[in-house]
């Protein structure tokens, strides 16, 4: 099997994160894999130091007919039986118009909702257009129940999405390194409270509300440490500046560091006591998946499919989008009740192992796969 991959950025997120784990399990049982991604990035450099083939083409936000001979001309060359893309709204029309004119059947991953232009007349023409070419998709799969349910509400017909939930390898995902060693490096002083988040530096992300979280935490609590794990991969810098500077007024640069993209991501999230994540939206976070691999306990924004995945007070607090006061009352309720964090990291572990393996992923998509590859060809329509 020969299956080319179309991503939403050459940056490290959880849409690519799950793209590579397939391109992993396809390349061990000895089928090919290629990616096609808008542009360069760690998550780009890490599949070439695989020997992947990726080819990086500028697909712009609107749409532009030339991208999409390019593509069906780039599937032909690398004869791929399947497309599966992992992307946004331009990069999913161009992609399932490519495949259809290659004569190759697409499967449309939805990893978040997709969002559209704000202008009401672009929007419109958008959702138009995403909605048509979503019915050359061969199958569609969304990451949680909530992102199938935002899928409908578009205008995607019920019967063509399926829900697979993203899986977290329990055997490779796992420290190397002592948490000490680890705290050590990022300049943590020993015996602190660590809360960490992990995320792509954007306003989606809640990092912003982290920080005015941690001012009003590190007043009650103040052996608390707060790490920001992620890049700026879309401002060229301006939003990092921008949370820096926030850390700078509220007087807290000692207190919340900011560790960059980090390879060592198991090493990382070992070393905290709380994970936290308070996105505004979300699919099915990657992040949260790996940090109850480990067994941390999970503060998160009741968002998308977070609530399919922590349960609300058993393996994590789970409180509103954008409200501050509560998701400091949070951190600071598991931050000074070792006992709830550790039977909150050992359940939500559990139920990682039982429900949420990238064993069980792997399986679906490619059970998936040789459906699709069986169906008669002209079917999709």
């Amino acid at each position: 099997m020969r299956v080319a991959h179309v991503v939403i950025s050459g940056e490290v997120a959880g849409g690519q994160v799950i793209c590579e784990h397939l391109i992993d399990a396809l390349r061990a049982r000895g089928d090919e894999a290629f990616v096609v991604s808008p542009s360069s990035g760690d998550f780009v450099k890490r599949l070439e130091e695989k020997k992947v083939l990726v080819m990086v083409m500028p697909l712009a936000r609107g749409f532009h007919l030339d991208y999409v001979w390019r593509l069906a001309r780039f599937f032909k060359q690398v004869k791929a039986d399947l497309v599966h893309t992992h992307a946004g709204f331009s990069e999913n029309v161009h992609a399932r118009l490519g495949s259809w004119l290659a004569g190759v059947p697409v499967v449309s991953h939805f990893h978040l909702p997709t969002y559209f232009r704000e202008n009401q007349v672009i929007r419109y023409l958008q959702i138009f257009l995403d909605n048509l070419t979503t019915r050359l998709s061969a199958e569609i799969v969304a990451v949680s129940e909530a992102t199938k349910k935002a899928m409908i509400v578009q205008g995607v017909p019920e019967d063509r999405v399926t829900t697979i939930y993203n899986g977290v390898d329990l055997d490779r995902f796992c420290a190397q390194r002592s948490r000490a060693d680890v705290l050590a490096e990022l300049g943590v002083p020993p015996r602190r409270m660590v809360i960490g988040m992990a995320a792509r530096l954007c306003d989606g992300k809640g990092q912003k509300e982290f920080i005015l979280a941690a001012h009003e935490v590190s007043r009650r609590v103040p052996e608390a440490i707060f790490l920001i794990i992620g890049k700026d991969v879309r401002g060229n810098g301006m939003y990092e500046n921008d949370l820096k500077n926030l850390v700078e007024t509220l007087e807290l640069t000692e207190k919340v560091l900011f560790t960059g993209y980090r390879q060592d991501m198991a090493d990382v999230l070992n070393a905290i006591d709380v994970f936290v994540l308070p996105s505004k939206i979300e699919g099915f976070p990657v992040s949260i998946l790996e940090a109850m691999a480990l067994g941390k306990p999970v503060i998160a924004s009741s968002v998308g499919g977070v609530s399919e995945l922590v349960v609300d007070r058993e393996t994590g607090l789970l409180v509103s989008p954008n409200d501050v006061s509560t998701l400091a009352l949070a951190i600071e309720q598991l931050a000074t009740a070792p006992d709830m964090r550790h039977e909150m990291g050992r359940k939500g572990r559990f139920r990682v192992e039982e429900f949420f393996t990238l064993k069980k992923m792997v399986q679906q998509i490619f059970d998936l796969y040789e459906r699709i590859l069986a169906a008669p060809r002209g079917s999709v329509l």
